[in-house]
């Protein structure tokens, strides 16, 4: 072989050069497109904050959206919002995933009754449909709004000579506001004040997963936590047939049979009465919870002695409160499980308390059953039928039929889901991130939205659609202080100014405005009390609950919405379907709870596919057989199963909807046949899950209440810190590493982790971590930095389960990095394990020598469908097949803090520094800090709280993530 020489060299590294250059498959990835006239409110290459108000669900929490270069990479919580304080929920994180998603309708459709789907322009749609409006009855369907959108709907309607308006929300808790009408003259959703409570009590409600405003209560519940790790005592009981999240979130966990829940209520009602407990006077209400007893009989797995504890802790706690459930149903059942809370509630003299009447959630005008009812049965061949942002013939199976007998269909919306597949008009409306509006939770909080920037697709403010079609109807809209030519934001800014004289009349116009844009809305102290009439006689409604069929055959459905999917609306999101579900780690479909018995009974083995039918309609789910569920249940979520919508919601999962039809005497929902198929489904997910036994190995540990209050600070487990100091001769096989700086580090607090999964999506949206799909995950492929990891307690009677957060470590003396050959995994300056991806030749040496199993290797070349791809992070390397990657602590994050504390010539200060997975979490679970300053929270918590320990310890990897354990409470509330 010739001798290499150095011009032999370049001529051959010059040719691959050339050769690589020219390859056809590789492409720029960045197209440079220069400013010519730079806006005036950004600054290229910085980041600018809007606020805005979350609509992914009713509960309406304030959002600041992150926006880099004219696009929104990012939704974040206002920290001034008094709904959620700066948390959201996964479905929140995944607005900027709505935003960009590639299946968004593009542009207007018309698609003739009978004929083919064609592309038409706005100006054709808007002359045609309001030519139609003359002569014609309308009827507006739309999703739950208050303020000015609802007031331009309302009058859009009334203006064309009909009354026929209604705010349609699948979940709409009719009964809470029947019972709470029929006993205190209030048919409304109150707050509940959890983070008032000693005592908490759930009859089947998911508060901290899809019951009213998960975030803000879930905000409380940490609150409620955080008390029993300071010494002050609490307790939370859930009673219910499935083991939830928030069941497993409990201290104690009643399973019950599907309607046993009002009888466990009524019950206590009874001990509290008899015991001369009771704070009013309920004597007109004890014949009827006599019968109620007599008539139910034994409650199926609950002593006496647990109903009066429960009565007995419900009355002396400082606070309490009971919460109705379940979701989803508006049969009498659940409306006697209302009514048996509401009367706990008002025995224990907590009206006005812990269940605040004075601020009641907009839900409370979301359409009842009978309104819906009405409202479809009186369509024909004269109206034209406008459905604004809701899905009913997803949600309400058998609507589709109803819906088609108006004589014209317009659909105002952002997905092609089945409803817009049934519309003759779809009008593409802009997505929230983009829109102008407002919307009020409770009164006196009064959100407002922005565009957070310009459009991507052809669509228009749902608003301005409705304005113009009025307007060129020959009828247009007005109140005062509105002009034609201002569109919707003027209607808006018209009713603000309203709002200012109301509430603020001393300050100038453009300056309440401009102050409620800044910080997401304006937000009232105080509001007037309500009026609460006690009525005795509503007690009535309560009955027995009737005996459970003995038919092998027959079960009691129960479905459920998940804090991932809640009702379906957002099931074509990546992250949505790729996080886990919280209690069973399954991602990417639903299926079917089954209990062990039951399932032997049938022959049914586990990932077997069963069929569910009821008198509404039929399902098929794979079958998960667990002691989650009681005996006689089949339990399934909400939320899956489309037949539109986009690709990753169409065909992934079964519509649990297809299975609720009239609500059936004596039953919350219906019962249902079950039916073995003897199919498996190829590349399903649902049984490629991870162990959620430890195995003796104390990765998630626990410690009792009584022996924390004997602890002093600083007491517990000997640490091995990731410091100088932490360094032993006898044990340390490196030498001891010297920090000049900072030494990041994290600690988790595991008692206030509920597992609800927001720090995961938010990791996603702020790395830049692919989404691998259902097939992948099926493989075990999934790319997820940070993995909230459920865990049982062991051992110990009953299901006990908690979460662990579980992401790189950052280890002082870290496995991967001194078996890198290339040196991409390397120790900097400031204690982080970085990975330097282009340094990485994909060995995976690393992973393999990860005791924690946080890499994640690229197997494949991800790619982002356009736009999706706008929402990348520009300040986070999209990595390439072939690399390794991990957690990094956020590191653009801590340079963006160290950068702007050089500017200001300061020292970074404690708190300054918030990673993504701790700036959501709803429960403060994460806190995030530099371990060279004493001062800091991170270490007081590490060196002080007698709960911290670090996971597998005893390999002395010296990690720089510390755990506090999570909190057996067995301390009496009264004590």
């Amino acid at each position: 072989m010739p001798k290499m020489t150095r011009r032999t060299f370049m001529w051959l590294s010059g040719g691959a050069g050339a050769a690589l250059a020219a390859e056809p498959g590789r492409k720029l990835v960045n197209k440079l497109v220069p400013y010519v006239n730079p806006p005036e409110q950004t600054r290229p290459g910085e980041w600018s904050h809007f606020a805005t108000t979350c609509r992914e669900c009713p509960a309406g929490c304030g959002m600041m959206l992150w926006h880099r270069d004219g696009r929104v990479t990012k939704a974040e919580g206002n920290p001034a919002h008094p709904v959620n304080a700066g948390a959201l929920c996964p479905r929140g994180q995944s607005s900027v995933q709505g935003l960009y998603d590639p299946d968004r309708i593009k542009g207007v459709w018309h698609r003739p009754r009978g004929g083919r789907k064609r592309e038409r322009s706005w100006e054709e749609a808007l002359r045609e449909i309001a030519g139609s409006l003359p002569g014609r009855s309308v009827a507006v369907l739309s999703s739950l709004q208050t303020g000015s959108l609802s007031e331009v709907m309302r009058r859009f309607t009334a203006t064309f000579g009909s009354k026929r308006f209604l705010l349609y929300e699948p979940f709409h808790y009719e009964t809470l506001k029947k019972a709470h009408g029929a006993l205190f003259g209030l048919p409304l959703v109150p707050d509940y004040r959890i983070d008032r409570c000693r005592f908490v009590i759930s009859f089947a409600a998911d508060f901290l997963e899809s019951w009213i405003s998960p975030v803000a209560y879930a905000s409380r519940f940490g609150e409620f936590r955080g008390a029993q790790t300071q010494g002050r005592a609490s307790r939370m009981a859930y009673v219910g047939p499935r083991f939830s999240m928030t069941a497993a979130n409990a201290d104690d966990f009643l399973q019950v049979p599907p309607g046993y829940e009002r009888a466990v209520a009524v019950a206590m009602l009874k001990v509290i009465i008899d015991r001369g407990w009771s704070r009013r006077d309920l004597s007109a209400v004890r014949p009827a919870i006599d019968r109620v007893l007599q008539d139910t009989g034994a409650i199926p797995g609950v002593s006496g002695e647990t109903v009066t504890q429960f009565a007995r802790l419900f009355v002396e706690a400082e606070g309490s409160v009971a919460l109705a459930g379940p979701v989803g149903s508006s049969a009498p059942q659940a409306l006697e499980t209302a009514v048996a809370c509401a009367l706990l509630n008002y025995a224990a003299g907590r009206i006005g308390e812990t269940v605040d009447f004075s601020r009641p959630h907009a839900l409370s005008n979301a359409a009842t059953e009978e309104e819906l009812q009405r409202f479809f049965g009186t369509l024909g061949p004269s109206d034209i039928l406008f459905i604004h942002d809701t899905n009913p013939v997803y949600t309400r199976p058998g609507t589709l039929d109803l819906i088609r007998r108006a004589g014209l269909v317009v659909f105002l919306g952002t997905m092609p889901d089945e409803t817009a597949e049934a519309a003759d008009w779809v009008l593409p409306i802009d997505s929230p991130l983009e829109a102008w509006g407002e919307y009020a939770p409770y009164p006196g909080v009064n959100g407002l939205l922005q565009p957070g920037m310009a459009r991507i697709t052809d669509s228009m403010s749902a608003g301005d659609i409705f304005l113009s079609l009025a307007r060129r109807a020959g009828r247009p809209l007005s109140r005062p202080g509105f002009s034609q030519e201002s569109g919707f934001r003027g209607w808006l800014a018209a009713r603000w100014d309203e709002v200012r004289r109301a509430a603020a009349p001393g300050r100038s116009r453009d300056g309440f405005w401009t102050d409620a844009l800044r910080g997401g809305g304006y937000w009232q102290e105080s509001v007037p009390a309500a009026e609460v009439r006690f009525n005795a006689g509503a007690a009535g409604m309560l009955t027995g609950v009737p005996r459970q069929s003995t038919d092998p055959e027959t079960v009691e459905l129960w479905p459920w919405a998940s804090v991932m999917l809640y009702d379906g609306r957002t099931a074509n999101r990546g992250w949505i379907q790729e996080t886990p579900d919280p209690v069973t780690s399954i991602a990417w479909g639903n299926w079917i709870d089954i209990h062990p018995r039951r399932a032997s009974a049938l022959k049914l083995a586990n990932g077997e596919v069963a069929e569910l039918t009821t008198a509404a309609g039929t399902l098929r789910a794979p079958v998960r057989i667990t002691d989650e569920v009681a005996e006689n249940v089949a339990a399934i979520a909400f939320g899956q199963g489309h037949q539109a919508m986009g690709r990753n919601a169409r065909k992934t999962g079964a519509n649990a909807f297809l299975l609720l039809g009239a609500p059936e005497s004596g039953r919350i929902f219906p019962s249902c046949r079950i039916r073995r198929t003897g199919e498996r489904r190829e590349n399903d997910p649902t049984y490629t899950v991870p162990t959620r036994e430890q195995h003796g190995r104390r990765i998630v540990q626990w410690v009792s209440q009584s022996l924390l209050r004997m602890m002093k600070p600083g007491e517990g487990e000997e640490l091995f810190l990731p410091l100088p100091e932490g360094y032993r001769k006898e044990r340390d096989f490196y030498p001891k590493r010297e920090y000049l700086r900072h030494r990041w580090a994290m600690v988790i607090d595991l008692h206030r982790c509920i597992g609800c999964g927001a720090c995961t999506v938010a990791c996603y949206a702020e790395n830049n971590i692919p989404v691998m799909g259902k097939k992948q995950v099926a493989r075990q492929l999934e790319m997820a930095w940070l993995r909230v990891v459920p865990y049982r307690k062991e051992p110990g009677p009953g299901l006990r389960l908690a979460w662990l957060p579980m992401l790189c470590q950052h280890c002082d003396t870290a496995p991967c990095e001194p078996v890198c050959p290339v040196y991409a995994s390397v120790h900097n300056e400031e204690g982080l394990n970085a990975q330097v991806y282009n340094r990485c030749i994909g060995t995976r040496y690393c992973s393999n020598n990860c005791p924690y199993k946080v890499r994640r290797f690229n197997w494949l070349d991800t790619k982002w469908e356009k736009p999706l791809d706008m929402q990348l992070n520009p300040e986070v390397t999209v990595r390439s097949r072939g690399v390794m990657e991990k957690c990094t602590f956020c590191v653009q994050r801590i340079r963006q803090a160290e950068y702007r504390a050089m500017v200001e010539n300061r020292d970074v200060r404690d708190g300054e520094v918030v990673p993504a997975c701790a700036q959501t979490c709803p429960t403060k679970v994460f806190t995030f800090g530099d371990l060279l300053d004493p001062q800091s929270q991170v270490s007081r918590l590490i060196r002080t709280d007698p709960r911290r320990y670090q996971v597998l310890k005893e390999l002395n990897t010296k990690p720089a993530v510390v755990y506090l354990r999570r909190v057996e409470n067995d301390v009496d509330v009264s004590a």
